[in-house]
């Protein structure tokens, strides 16, 4: 056989094959992507028991400290011939690959033995690299399957060359971002379009939000470089107002890279509207409420502490929260001690009112917890009684619903979204028996969604799993499944 008819059929055996290994690669994803747990099948793992009419000793559900991480890990489906046909296409592609640049030199260079050792450990070398290439593709493939990628994020030049002074100072009289570079209590009020940077490495920083509105186009409205801490407090009787734009790396409306604390009497709303941003948030460091009032809305979690993690603390002040993600996300714990709680994650998803690494505890306040599909309850040592719902259908938005003990309202509220898990924590929410109802109607004043004061008059009974009284005797109490 002629040099140029064999390096043309070596050719056509290398490209066959290339295209044979991308197809076995692309048949490995496809069988991973079946494999993965969904958000069905991730509430099927995490699904509590059915209710039985009699009163259990427990309905706690196990919360994140007690299960093994290891449920929602991808089953590897590579099966040995999906192994074989690598390895063989790849052999081919190397044999051909070393024959035709040997063949280029001396088309008798098999006859000669150095030649033929230099032949197959350069096949060896290649076959190697090939499948090692093919692992590594398929290896980048296996991600956190309840993850989903976001958008990269872009890099954004802060002007750090306007700073100001501990003291009152009016925004309104600045047309560039200003920066806080030493600690001191810093009283800001007045309309400001830039952001608000804080690099005082070690010191501790306070901001009187005194009737601020800032809005930004490309990243967060503050940004925490460095400090001890940074306290934020809420002048009395003021209402101040952030909203973030664009889709940058500082993606909280107030991020942080120091620990946050907030506080005072004021109110904050607090609109996260960059590209995948969230309200407040922190990069491994704690965030701490104290009192205040806050509507915070976000295209992803509301609150977030992420990272390796921190705690989030919530000891006092009404919270509102109305989120694209989660509710409250802590890549740590969570602690609530006090305060009125009204979160809500996105409609669909996978996402939730309250979502912990690590676990969270109710030791105290109202709670009321809404998310999609997914449902993390308190930890048992939690000092308040909870009670979680994963409903049979989803509750539509605008409806009122009511938890009841006899024909004493416990709770009564109507939410701007659908939901389908509930979590109930209160310190009316003692042992006994207790309906759920939908409908109906209610005299009293909503704020925030709660009702307070006011009679209500009922509507109708829901059932779940076919029970419509639920027992709460424990720390935790769970009804409902998937």
């Amino acid at each position: 056989m002629k040099r140029r008819t064999l390096n043309i059929i070596l050719s056509l055996i290398i490209l066959l094959s290339t295209f044979g290994n991308v197809i076995t690669i692309i048949n490995i994803k496809k069988n991973l992507s079946l494999s993965t747990p969904g958000i069905n099948d991730r509430m099927k793992m995490q699904e509590p028991p059915t209710v039985s009419t009699e009163k259990p000793p427990s309905m706690e559900v196990e919360s994140p400290d007690q299960q093994e991480k290891g449920d929602f890990i991808r089953k590897n489906t590579i099966s040995l011939k999906h192994i074989l046909l690598i390895f063989t296409f790849s052999a081919l592609i190397s044999l051909s690959v070393t024959y035709i640049l040997m063949n280029f030199y001396d088309a008798k260079f098999y006859k000669n033995k150095d030649r033929f050792i230099i032949y197959i450990l350069s096949n060896i070398i290649l076959i190697y690299l090939i499948v090692v290439g093919s692992t590594m593709t398929i290896d980048n493939y296996k991600k956190d399957p309840f993850k989903e990628e976001s958008a990269p994020k872009d890099e954004v030049e802060l002007d750090k060359k306007q700073t100001i002074s501990p003291g009152k100072t009016d925004l309104s009289n600045y047309d560039t971002d200003v920066t806080i570079t030493k600690g001191g209590t810093y009283e800001l009020k007045g309309l400001f379009t830039n952001s608000i940077i804080i690099d005082a490495e070690t010191d501790e920083v306070e901001l009187v939000l005194a009737g601020v509105n800032i809005t930004t186009e490309d990243t967060a409205t503050i940004v925490g470089l460095s400090a001890k801490t940074i306290t934020i407090a809420l002048k009395e009787g003021t209402e101040n107002t952030l909203t973030d734009g664009g889709n940058s790396e500082y993606d909280g409306c107030i991020y942080s890279e120091a620990e946050l604390i907030f506080k005072g009497t004021g109110k904050l709303t607090v609109n996260g509207n960059q590209k995948g941003g969230e309200g407040i948030a922190t990069e491994a460091k704690n965030i701490t409420i104290e009192d205040g009032t806050y509507v915070i809305k976000s295209n992803d979690d509301g609150i977030n502490a992420g990272g390796d993690g921190a705690t989030i603390a919530i000891n006092g002040g009404i919270i509102y929260i109305d989120a694209e993600g989660d509710g409250i996300d802590s890549n740590k714990d969570a602690i609530i001690n006090g305060g009125t709680i009204f979160v809500m994650g996105a409609e669909n998803g996978g996402d939730a009112g309250i979502d912990t690494d690590d676990g969270y505890r109710i030791n105290g306040g109202k709670v009321i917890a809404l998310g999609s599909d997914m449902l993390e309850t308190p930890k048992k040592k939690s000092k308040q009684n909870s009670i979680a719902f994963v409903l049979d259908e989803r509750i539509e938005r605008n409806t009122l619903v009511t938890l009841m003990k006899k024909d004493k309202v416990i709770v009564s509220f109507e939410a701007p979204k659908r939901f389908k898990t509930l979590i109930i924590s209160d310190k009316t929410l003692t042992d006994g028996e207790y309906e759920l109802y939908i409908n109906g109607t209610h005299t009293g004043t909503k704020e925030y969604e709660i009702y307070t004061s006011g009679l209500y008059t009922k509507g109708e009974q829901l059932t779940i799993g076919g029970i419509d009284t639920f027992t709460v005797s424990n720390s935790v109490n769970t009804y409902g499944k998937k």
